[in-house]
């Protein structure tokens, strides 16, 4: 039982970190209506955010 937990999340915290660098890659590529500096900046930052965390509980579970 234990041991499906943490691969859980493993999983959530991967999912998470894969969407965060493709939203990051998409807000520098995107090519439609101008973005305002406020919703580029939030955009960034969040997922910048997200993809530490995720990184830091990935080696959280890795290493207890």
């Amino acid at each position: 039982m234990h041991f499906n937990i943490i691969n859980m999340k493993k999983l959530l915290f991967l999912l998470v970190l894969i969407i965060s660098i493709a939203n990051f890659f998409y807000t520098f590529g995107y090519q439609g209506e101008p973005m305002i500096q406020f919703e580029f900046l939030f955009r960034t930052l969040v997922s910048i955010f997200f993809g530490v965390i995720s990184i830091v509980q990935l080696i959280r579970i890795k290493n207890p």
